[in-house]
């Protein structure tokens, strides 16, 4: 992707200038047979609490002449509900004049979506506006990545998928994005995962156009205008730490992994918000990341998921159907690297990496349900954080093993590195990456060893490390730690209403005095908390005319754990 400056303020277009930029777009890729989407995001004024309470959306889009099927809008994308069915204001027209829309849905599709069919066939480009209200509320699907909208301090954010109206198509359009800052004014700034301030895509399919970004108002960003080696960054609201600092310490990390994977650059971007649900995490979202706080968090923590999200955007996914079936390779990557590559660089301590390869190591040996095979990991992941947990841990712990055996093997002249790298490159020109293609470099590196390692990883069985499998200056130890149990069904906590069921005589939970029944009213966060042998379950829940509050500590049985501790000797100091 292509570096971009900087455009100050939003760009306030009329719906003629649209339409002629609309067409020029189109004329410009009529060999290519493109489609061209332009959208403005209007943005309301600041509410008393500092709030934007909506954005209007204005969509100027080419239409197959005749069409009636129009547009729609996922209800669900990627656990997280959208803004669907929160649509008001809507209004469209074509060349022949004004444009009646009805709604309609797909119950029995895979992905469910709300649909706009036009009352008679279209003519022209098609222009349709509407409002979508900002309502902060927490998402009631539980466990999800940041993408629903949300308003702070004059800024507010989303997923394209979450909020805009794309064609109804497979077809490839180019989007322009566009942003009008009139009831904001002063420094408002909009920015998104295609770059800052006015972009246009490549052609991509709506499908694929969902997975765009959005972030804009007031906002602060680091550095004042995108630095020559792409990297931009924006937060929305007032993290707990100093986030241009923060930013800044990204911005060298970033340096140093474009050295290591020896990228030329792109245009990179960090969006920075507030998270009631699951704070300190986020998600890697076209070459950016989507980053969360809350008031309570750590950023020398958060420090490692940004090198985490980081090191997606250099690695990528195996080019496989299912996703998350081999998510093993590219969220093991980034656990395995998210540490290594900022020590290397001198970004953090020997103490912080060690700290972070045990909250790895403890959470993957005290999981019950660590010999998962990776195979019914994409039906269970969302439902259970035990089984959401194990692409990461087990994937890590399965690369450093790796890493191990290959350095034993080569008396300390080959490393993993000397295989993901140019497996890598192997993108750039034109080969897929496939779950097979790895397991051909594994075997021809290590033999039949390397490849039957790969297959009990597959296969569940538990990950055994040696002593120095992280370098001689840490050895292996024993820690007694226990078990994450949430004391009932897991499923409960990703349903519409969280009613408790399958609740465990005995366990923490039941000795808190939950019961069957007993209705949760808030999303609960687990993967953390599964990380944390002392983090406890906070519940607001709701029995008959009661509602209150519920804290228990989460934890069952102590099993002995393996642990990693420093060696000191002058050499590892």
């Amino acid at each position: 992707m292509a570096k971009r400056g900087v455009k100050s303020g939003g760009l306030k277009l009329g719906l003629t200038a649209l339409v002629m930029a609309l067409s020029m777009m189109v004329a410009s890729h009529a060999e290519a047979a493109e489609r061209a989407i332009a959208v403005t995001l209007r943005p309301g004024g600041v509410d008393a609490a500092k709030n934007i309470s909506f954005v209007d959306v204005t969509l100027i889009t080419t239409q197959e002449e005749g069409r009636r099927g129009l547009l729609r809008l996922p209800l669900v994308i990627n656990n997280v509900k959208t803004s669907a069915m929160s649509v008001e204001n809507l209004r469209a027209r074509d060349a022949d004049g004004d444009l009646a829309l009805t709604a309609g849905y797909n119950p029995d599709g895979v992905k469910k979506y709300r649909y706009w069919r036009a009352s008679r066939p279209v003519h022209g480009p098609v222009t349709v506006t509407y409002r979508i209200p900002i309502t902060n509320a927490l998402n009631p699907l539980g466990a999800a990545p940041p993408l629903e909208l949300r308003s702070e301090s004059g800024g507010f954010s989303g997923l394209v998928g979450t909020y805009v109206m794309l064609p109804d198509s497979d077809e490839p359009y180019r989007l322009r994005l566009n942003w009008d800052f009139t009831a904001l004014g002063g420094d408002a700034l909009g920015l998104s995962t295609l770059g800052v301030g006015t972009q246009t895509s490549t052609a991509k399919t709506p499908d694929e156009l969902e997975s765009t970004f959005t972030m804009g108002g007031h906002v602060g960003h680091e550095p004042g205008q995108p630095a020559t080696d792409g990297f931009f960054s924006a937060w929305q609201g007032t993290p707990p730490f100093d986030a241009r600092a923060l930013m800044q310490w990204t911005h060298r990390l970033y340096g140093s992994y474009l050295t290591f994977f020896a990228s030329p650059g792109a245009t990179y971007n960090v969006f920075l918000r507030r998270n009631k649900i699951n704070p300190g995490g986020g998600v890697e979202i076209g070459n950016s990341f989507v980053g969360t706080f809350d008031d309570g968090t750590p950023v020398e923590e958060f420090k490692l998921t940004l090198a985490h999200e980081m090191v997606h955007t250099f690695v990528g996914g195996l080019d496989e159907k299912d996703e998350l079936a081999a998510s093993w390779f590219s969220e093991g990557l980034a656990v395995y690297y998210q540490r290594l590559l900022p020590l290397r660089a001198g970004e953090i301590t020997r103490e912080a990496y060690l700290d972070d390869l045990n909250i790895t190591a403890a959470r993957y040996y005290t999981d019950l349900l660590n010999t998962t095979p990776n195979d019914q990991i994409p039906a269970r992941f969302w439902a259970d954080t035990r089984v959401r947990v194990l692409p990461y841990d087990r994937g890590a712990l399965y690369f450093a093993q790796l890493n191990a055996e290959i350095v034993k093997a080569s008396h300390g002249k080959r490393s993993l590195d000397d295989l993901v790298l140019p497996f890598l490159k192997r993108r750039t020109a034109g080969e897929k990456l496939t779950q097979a293609a790895w397991v051909e470099v594994v075997t021809r590196e290590l033999g039949d060893k390397g490849k039957q390692q790969f297959d009990d990883m597959m296969a569940g069985k538990v990950i055994a490390l040696d002593s120095d499998a992280f370098g001689v200056c840490f050895q292996r130890t024993q820690k007694p730690l226990r078990r994450y149990v949430l004391g009932f069904d897991p499923t409960v906590l990703v349903q519409p209403r969280r009613i408790i069921r399958g609740l465990v005589p005995g366990s923490a939970a039941a000795k808190a005095g939950l019961k069957d029944g007993d209705e949760i009213l808030k999303p609960v966060p687990q993967d953390g908390i599964q990380a944390d042998q002392n983090a406890k379950m906070k519940l607001l829940v709701r029995r008959g005319g009661k509602v209150w509050d519920v804290s228990y500590l989460p934890r069952g049985e102590v099993v002995p754990t393996w642990q990693w501790m420093a060696v000191d000797t002058p050499g590892c100091r």
